[in-house]
């Protein structure tokens, strides 16, 4: 019971480890993902800008917002593109690997007391029939037999033991 113990412990810190690592990883990934999201803003107000210094005939300005707008966006793009390529490392590979052959090991474990459990439960129904059979399930049981002569028996005992 204690190697199950030890293999439940190891299959509950190897998911907790997981757990971690996928945390980790969705909370650099919600970064990038806000850092993204922030230029884009900025884009879009410089191609806001863009088009009012367009309506007010100031080409000058007009030009900057609108190369500060796609310099912008093209810095959206960077923390995309490294968000994307965010994959899990040899370690979390690993302990993966540890989880699966601790559950594979756990399920054995569980199916063998899961077997004895079976053969407990049949070995009682066994004595059970056994016993039934015994005290007999009609007259023709041993218990039937014997049970005229149990009162006989029992006056011997008493009279040996005087």
């Amino acid at each position: 019971m204690n190697e199950l113990i030890v293999k439940l412990r190891i299959l509950a810190r190897a998911e907790v480890t997981l757990f971690k690592a996928d945390a980790q990883r969705r909370s650099n990934a919600a970064t990038l993902t806000a850092i993204s999201l922030g230029c884009i803003l900025v884009a879009l107000i410089f191609v806001n800008m863009g088009f009012f210094f367009t309506l007010t005939e100031s080409e000058i300005d007009s030009k900057a917002a609108f190369i500060l707008a796609g310099g912008n966006l093209a810095l959206a793009v960077v923390p995309y593109l490294f968000r994307r390529q965010a994959k899990p490392g040899p370690e979390e590979q690993m302990v993966r690997e540890i989880r699966e052959m601790a559950a594979d090991e756990v399920s054995k474990d569980i199916n063998s007391i899961t077997d004895e459990i079976a053969s407990v439960g049949a070995g009682i129904k066994q004595l059970k029939s056994g016993i039934s059979s015994f005290s007999g399930g009609g007259m023709g049981g041993a218990m039937g037999a014997l049970g005229p002569a149990l009162p006989l028996v029992i006056d011997l005992l008493k009279k040996s033991k005087k």
